[in-house]
């Protein structure tokens, strides 16, 4: 073999093996431009998420008895008054879980208005309650205030009924645009 013949074949391999390495940083660059893009994005809604809350337009109303519940981190092991079985919501949509943690004879009223996830302690029409959760002697039960609620329990979906559906751990409370899952403790 002379010099003649190889060359054009060592050319051949350096401009695929080039075109390779090309290949490789173009690729490797898109990558960190998409990581980059969903990170802003992500940002983005968590801080109008953020926004949203601290916003609290509405405020306690006036003859409300208390704030809405909220508690996003808890430990078991603290000190509580009341003592008694515990309730825990993890409320989950697009852009926030959220965990409330109650007394499971503490009356809770779930609902959407304006967009919005709405918990409650108490009743109020105007807050677009669909659905109220409430103890029994017989265990923890859910009940539709209005339609659009339904219960995921496994793999299977059912409308929560008027009159009470008991709870179990793992159910699913189902919302417009959120979910509620339901631990009792």
């Amino acid at each position: 073999m002379d010099l003649r013949t190889i060359l054009p074949w060592v050319c051949a391999a350096a401009v695929v093996l080039a075109g390779l390495v090309v290949l490789a940083v173009i690729l490797r660059r898109r990558s960190r431009q998409r990581k980059l893009l969903a990170e802003q994005l992500s940002r983005k809604l968590r801080e109008e998420a953020l926004d949203r809350a601290l916003a609290n337009r509405r405020g306690p109303a006036a003859g409300h008895s208390s704030p809405d519940p909220v508690q996003v981190q808890y430990k078991m092991t603290a000190d509580r008054r009341g003592g008694g079985p515990l309730l825990r919501l993890t409320e989950q949509n697009q852009t926030v879980t959220r965990v409330y943690l109650l007394d499971r004879a503490q009356r809770l009223f779930l609902g959407v208005q304006d967009g919005r996830t709405v918990v409650r302690k108490d009743y109020d029409a105007r807050d677009g309650i669909l659905c109220e959760l409430y103890a029994r002697q017989d265990g923890q039960f859910a009940r539709a205030l209005s339609g659009g609620v339904q219960l995921l329990r496994g793999k299977s979906a059912s409308p929560l009924a008027a009159g009470g559906t008991p709870l179990k751990t793992g159910d699913r409370i189902v919302l417009p645009g959120t979910q509620f899952l339901v631990e009792l403790l």
